[in-house]
């Protein structure tokens, strides 16, 4: 069926979770800045009448859920969108993204609508550091893992020219130099490291309470996404190898102090990445591997 591509603004963007923490941060601070004029929600209590009639007026549809679960819902929200009959295009955001990848790549297939287009990134930045001036702010950035184009809705000149209005707004660049496992690997590595740092944190009350002096923006961020961080190394294919690292170090420490976990941190980075610079570091990664190995 040849529908006109005008038939949805292009304008219009639908989030499903938006009152969610991410969700809002996107209507906040991100959206109007790239001069998208309509926005829409949809949270679980929407009705289904309407929140089909808003997928059909939704030009772009953005999953701000939290991970767990999200493959799932990606996967259900192909479903809701299989009819769609002009372009859409899926934004799916997760912080792994390898599974994620695996499932909606299939769905689509299977659904096979020539409209439904999606694409797959990490936006390494969010409501908690967005605003952020010290030196570790530089991490931010979108990870682009992958497009799925379909026949009517090709979308590369559209990505490209969203990730122009990403630097010139926000000076945050995109790359698309990592597939779904290598940033999964690559994450787990520098992510995932220091949320093993947080693991303990939340295991140990003593450590909770001396990091909290020595690191408080560390410790308010850690605690303000325990539920993600936990997430993540639940889901996150390659956290196994990390955690593996991370425990033989700490284990070779006494294990009591603000100054063993610095050690352990520092001799699972050495063990997993060396000398050299994360390829995706980001900010808490940074921030201890900064304080733990000053030398670098």
């Amino acid at each position: 069926m040849n529908v006109p591509r005008a038939s949805k603004s292009p304008a219009t963007v639908l989030i499903v979770g938006g009152r969610g923490e991410f969700g809002a941060f996107l209507q906040e601070d991100i959206l109007p800045g790239l001069g998208v004029e309509t926005v829409r929600v949809v949270e679980r209590e929407t009705p289904p009448g309407e929140q089909a009639t808003l997928m059909r007026q939704a030009r772009h549809v953005v999953l701000a859920t939290p991970l767990a679960g999200y493959a799932e819902r990606a996967c259900a929200l192909v479903h809701k969108v299989q009819d769609a009959v002009a372009p859409t295009t899926l934004w799916l955001i997760p912080s792994v993204q390898a599974g994620v990848w695996r499932a909606v790549t299939a769905k689509l297939a299977e659904v096979g609508n020539p409209w439904v287009s999606a694409v797959f990134v990490h936006p390494m930045y969010g409501p908690n550091g967005f605003r952020a001036h010290e030196p570790e702010a530089r991490t931010f950035q979108n990870i682009l893992t992958g497009v799925w184009e379909a026949p009517g809705h090709p979308i590369s000149r559209e990505v490209a020219r969203l990730a122009g209005a990403f630097w010139r707004t926000f000076h945050i660049a995109t790359t698309s130099a990592f597939d779904a496992e290598a940033h999964d690997r690559i994450t787990a590595y520098s992510q995932g490291l220091s949320y093993c740092v947080a693991s303990l944190m939340f295991a140990r009350t003593d450590l909770d309470a001396r990091v909290r002096e020595a690191l408080p923006d560390l410790h308010l961020a850690f605690h303000a996404n325990r539920a993600l961080i936990q997430d993540f190394l639940r889901l996150n294919a390659y956290v196994p190898q990390v955690q593996a690292a991370f425990d033989e170090a700490w284990r070779a420490t006494a294990k009591a102090t603000y100054e063993d976990l610095l050690a352990a941190f520092a001799q699972a980075d050495a063990t997993l990445n060396g000398d050299a610079p994360s390829p995706i570091p980001t900010k808490w990664y940074e921030k201890l591997r900064t304080i733990a190995r000053p030398g670098l």
